[in-house]
C-alpha cells in the first residue's frame, strides 16, 4: 500500500499562500521575488508571468513598488490604501500591509507584503459622501431659493414695468434702452434658471415605483433618439434581449437619465459616429450598456464625471451623469463608466429585476 508523505513545512506553507484571497508577495533584501501567489498576480494583471524583482512591478504598481522598497529600509506600510489604475481607466483599491522576514540572529533577510482588496468599500464611502454632500446641498439650496430667489423675482418684475414706461417713448435713445433691458430680463431669467435647477437637483423628486417592462422602456428610448441619430448620421445599433425580466421603476426618472446619457453618447461621436445601446439579463439583473466611438474620456477626468457641476463641454451643467447616477442608486442598481481615451467610453448600468413567482 502506497502512503504518501507528509508535505514539507515549507511547502506546506506555500500551499497555504497560494490558496489565500489576499495577495502576498515575498521578497528578498536585494529585492528578488521569492513568492507571489495567484490573488497577486490577479490583483497585477500579472497572469502571464511570475514577477521576478521588484522592477517588474514598475510601472504596473507604482505605488506597490514604493512600498516593497520602503518596506527594506524600515518604513512599513499599515492599512495603507493604494489605487492600481488599469489602462481602460478602471481604478482597483488595494489595503497594503508589510512586515520585515528575520531570521534567528534578528537580521533582515527580506519583507512581506499583503494586499486586500477594498474597491468595493472605496465604493461605499464614496456613495456614502455623496449622499453627506447632497444632504448639505439640499440644505443649502433651501436657502439660496429664499434668498436669492425672491429679489430675483422683484427685480425682473421692476425691469418689466421699466419696460413698460420706456416703451410708450420714442426715439433712439428708447429703442436702445428697450434693447438693454430685454437683454437684462433675458439674464435674470436664465439666473433665476439656474437657482432653481440648484434647487431641484439638490432635493429629487420622490421615486414613483410601478413593475415595469425593461424592453418597453427602451424601445421607447429608442424610437425617440432614432430621428436624431439619423439626422446627424450616427450609427445606432439597438440590441435588446427579449427576456428581460421585469423592475420596479420610476419609468419617467429612468427613461430621461437613459435618454440624457445616449444623448452625451451622440455630442460625443459628432456626425458619423457610432453609438450601440444594449440590454441584457445578468444573474436576475438588467444589464444596460451604452457605448460609442467617440474620443473617450482622459483619464484624469474619469473619477470626476460623478461629482456636481464638473464637466468638459463648453456648454454644459455638469449634472447630467450626476443625475442619472443618483437616480440609478434610488432604484437599487449601479451605474459604471469604463472609457478609452481616443477610442470611446461605455456606460454600464445594471437595475435588479423582479424574479417571477414559481
Amino acid at each position: 500500500m502506497n502512503v504518501d508523505s507528509p508535505p514539507t513545512d515549507q511547502a506546506f506553507a506555500a500551499r497555504i499562500v497560494a490558496s489565500l484571497t489576499e495577495g502576498v508577495v515575498v521578497f528578498a533584501a536585494d529585492g528578488h521575488v521569492l513568492m507571489a501567489n495567484p490573488a497577486l498576480l490577479a490583483m497585477l494583471d500579472l497572469a502571464d508571468g511570475d514577477p521576478s524583482h521588484l522592477d517588474d512591478f514598475f510601472p504596473v504598481a507604482r505605488n506597490l513598488h514604493r512600498l516593497a522598497t520602503q518596506a527594506l529600509s524600515g518604513t512599513l506600510a499599515q492599512d495603507e490604501d493604494i489605487d492600481l489604475r488599469s489602462p481602460n481607466g478602471v481604478t482597483r483599491w488595494l489595503r497594503v500591509n508589510a512586515m520585515l522576514l528575520r531570521d534567528e540572529h534578528d537580521e533582515v533577510h527580506g519583507a512581506m507584503l499583503t494586499l486586500k482588496e477594498i474597491s468595493e468599500l472605496k465604493s461605499a464611502e464614496r456613495h456614502m459622501w455623496q449622499v453627506e454632500k447632497m444632504s448639505a446641498l439640499g440644505r443649502l439650496a433651501a436657502s439660496v431659493a429664499h434668498e436669492v430667489g425672491n429679489p430675483l423675482g422683484a427685480i425682473d418684475i421692476q425691469l418689466q414695468l421699466l419696460q413698460e414706461d420706456i416703451a410708450v417713448a420714442d426715439g433712439e435713445l428708447a429703442t436702445k434702452v428697450l434693447r438693454r433691458l430685454g437683454i437684462a430680463r433675458t439674464e435674470m431669467r436664465r439666473l433665476d434658471g439656474i437657482v432653481q435647477n440648484f434647487l431641484r437637483f439638490s432635493r429629487p423628486p420622490a421615486l414613483h415605483l410601478k413593475q415595469t417592462s425593461p424592453n418597453d422602456m427602451l424601445r421607447h428610448i429608442r424610437d425617440l433618439v432614432a430621428p436624431e441619430a439619423r439626422e446627424q448620421g450616427i450609427d445606432l445599433h439597438c440590441d435588446l434581449d427579449a427576456s428581460l425580466p421585469m423592475t420596479e421603476a420610476d419609468e419617467n426618472q429612468l427613461s430621461q437619465s437613459l435618454l440624457n446619457i445616449l444623448i452625451n453618447a451622440f455630442q460625443a461621436v459628432g456626425k458619423q459616429g457610432q453609438v450601440r445601446f444594449a440590454a441584457h439579463a445578468d444573474d436576475g439583473d438588467i444589464l444596460i450598456n451604452i457605448s460609442d466611438n467617440g474620443p473617450g474620456i482622459p483619464i484624469e477626468d474619469l473619477e470626476r464625471v460623478f461629482e456636481f457641476y464638473y464637466t468638459t463641454k463648453d456648454e454644459g451643467t455638469g449634472l447630467g451623469l450626476s443625475i442619472a447616477q443618483r437616480i440609478v442608486h434610488q432604484h437599487g442598481g449601479t451605474l459604471l463608466v469604463e472609457s478609452d481615451e481616443g477610442e470611446g467610453t461605455q456606460i454600464s448600468i445594471r437595475l435588479p429585476g423582479i424574479q417571477p413567482r414559481l
